[in-house]
């Protein structure tokens, strides 16, 4: 069934992209590179990828490791992840339970692999991370480990691994822009960076509702040197190099997040609905962009598409390097530089999972 339910926003809550020296392009508006690659004819056309059996109500974020493919999906009534052998998506398995019994979860918020046969999770609503193995194309997945977070973590609606035994988690207290969580123990080791906000004078009085108004998705580079932030709901990219510390940040046309606090003192999004997903490989940045207004979203809220038709490529230094504008707006990525393909989900379709080839 078409999935039409709004998005919910509760606080409490190419061959690879281009050449090196392709010359830099200018991060316009959403509105703009959407006109401009219509008038230019450069719109990608996606092709649905069929899979056997019919799972998908919300297809949210995908993880791909060697021949498999895990697929999260929000609202699934039985399972949050399902198994799918990759490229070709012939269905496996699915695993994580949906529920409130030990090992099941209630909100699902990510998924990540840590080795070819084995990903761990986030549960948000029970502040948990699950490890599973067994993510092969003739095994159910096991259940592993479960490991309690750090009650010092306000909320965790995303995280990616630095390392086998480290996991950066955005903050949501307003304090940092990240805490850094063992992944043996669930304990938080140490936070760091600051909310780069425009007005510091915010985080002072209202350091939590800065947080959930820059709410924001990560990725780690394959080698772990980078880690690259896009906010959910301003137009902002930050890359953290691991090494040397430093700090590359990039303020889209768009703006940075704009918020309004609530007396209960919570971050309610008052601007536009922006970045959905990001993706960090050897070479490049992928972001998938939206950029439209709430205010117009609600204006025609049962024609109301989720996702973004933008996905932006930036190089590790935060230069843009291409546009992709796509026939349709999708929510996760995976991009495939090797066979130069770029899958997405389509939550609005019946058929999730689209393929696109790279120019």
């Amino acid at each position: 069934m078409k999935n039409r339910t709004l998005l919910c926003f509760s606080m409490s809550l190419l061959t690879a992209c281009a050449g090196q020296h392709q010359r830099q392009e200018q991060l316009l508006p959403s509105k703009e590179t959407i006109e401009k690659a219509v008038k230019k004819g450069e719109i990608l056309t996606g092709e649905m990828v069929p899979v056997d059996t019919a799972l998908f109500r919300y297809a949210y974020r995908m993880r791909v490791k060697d021949s498999r493919a895990v697929i999260m999906d929000l609202h699934n009534a039985d399972y949050y992840y399902h198994v799918f052998t990759y490229p070709d998506f012939h269905y496996v398995a699915s695993f994580g339970k949906r529920g409130e019994g030990p090992g099941e979860s209630n909100y699902a918020a990510n998924v990540r692999f840590t080795a070819p046969d084995t990903v761990w999770t986030l549960d948000d609503g029970k502040n948990r991370m699950y490890q599973y193995s067994g993510i092969t194309t003739n095994k159910v997945p096991k259940l592993e480990k479960d490991i309690r977070l750090d009650e010092r973590l306000l909320r965790s609606l995303d995280f990616d691994l630095k390392d086998a035994s480290t996991i950066a988690i955005p903050d949501y207290s307003g304090e940092n822009r990240f805490g850094w969580v063992s992944l043996p123990s669930g304990e938080l080791l140490r936070k760091s960076e600051q909310i780069p906000v425009a007005d510091p004078k915010l985080l002072e009085k209202n350091a939590p509702a800065v947080a959930q108004g820059w709410n924001s998705f990560v990725a780690f580079s394959p080698d772990k040197r980078i880690l690259a932030a896009v906010t959910q709901f301003g137009d902002r990219l930050d890359i953290y190099d691991m090494h040397s510390e430093k700090q590359i940040e990039k303020l889209g046309a768009d703006g940075e997040p704009e918020f309004k606090v609530t007396p209960e003192g919570y971050g309610i999004p008052a601007g536009r609905i922006c970045y959905y997903d990001v993706q960090v490989t050897d070479r490049y940045i992928y972001a998938v962009y939206d950029g439209r207004l709430f205010k117009d979203i609600m204006k025609q809220p049962d024609n109301y598409q989720q996702g973004g038709r933008i996905v932006r490529v930036f190089d590790h230094k935060g230069n843009l390097v291409k546009s992709h504008v796509l026939d349709r707006p999708i929510a996760g990525i995976y991009a495939d530089e090797k066979a130069g393909l770029l899958f997405g989900l389509d939550v609005n379709a019946d058929e999730q999972i689209v393929k696109f080839r790279l120019r």
